[in-house]
């Protein structure tokens, strides 16, 4: 079901990737920055859950920082491809994570731990390719 739910999470990044317009929403490179600072953000905020299931001290001050490092890249108003080489670095930050607490703390469950290794790799090339 996580799988069911969390891929299509990809398509917006795709969409506005290839500048897609639908009816009323413009896919474009300021809707990716929004939808990419969302996305970041709510990787940290898993770790909330990760906390009130083990009571992992680092889990709960890592649920904040993903936020805060969007936060500060915005606040600092980087150029476009700055913030997407910024926002790239987060992503793979998490997913270190994501490696520590199913490895080492062995506090994440092994569907959760794949669905995200795919989901970086779907998330990784769309901010990639839009330095090319």
């Amino acid at each position: 079901m996580i799988y069911l739910v969390g891929i299509p999470g990809l398509i917006p990044f795709y969409l506005c990737f290839y500048n897609i317009d639908l009816i009323f929403l413009d896919f474009d490179k300021q809707m990716f920055i929004h939808y990419s600072t969302v996305i970041l953000s709510f990787l940290g905020a898993v770790y909330w859950g990760v906390y009130l299931h083990s009571k992992n001290n680092i889990a709960i001050i890592f649920s904040v920082c993903p936020a805060i490092y969007v936060f500060c890249i915005l606040a600092l108003d980087f150029k476009f491809q700055e913030t997407i080489g910024l926002f790239i670095i987060g992503y793979f930050i998490v997913l270190c994570f994501d490696f520590f607490f199913y490895f080492k703390e062995k506090i994440i469950g092994t569907d959760y731990f794949i669905l995200r290794l795919i989901l970086t790799a779907g998330i990784a090339p769309a901010h990639i390719l839009y330095f090319f």
